[in-house]
């Protein structure tokens, strides 16, 4: 589940929100990965993290703050339920 602190951006929102073009784009899906950063949705559409890409352009990604907002990130998604076989789930009595 996506964060409501985490937004995740069109390239266009994220290209008017920076100013910035084709290249850039391209250079941050070289340099940031997936899907921390972004995501591929669909074949073409790509979203960004909006406050991580916004953090790392303005401040770089090597920082201990940076660091730590990533932690945050990863922290405020919602871990996906994952419930065991049903045979496991029968074998306890469940």
């Amino acid at each position: 589940m996506i964060s409501p602190d985490y937004p995740f951006v069109e390239t266009r929102t994220l290209r008017r929100h920076f100013e910035t073009g084709k290249y850039v784009d391209r250079e941050l899906r070289e340099k940031l990965p997936s899907p921390l950063y972004w995501v591929r949705p669909g074949s073409r559409k790509i979203l960004w993290n909006l406050v991580l890409v916004r953090d790392y352009i303005l401040h770089g990604g090597d920082r201990p703050e940076h660091q730590r907002l990533i932690e945050e990130y990863l922290a405020s998604i919602e871990p996906p339920q994952i419930h065991p076989p049903k045979a496991a789930r029968a074998a306890k009595g469940g």
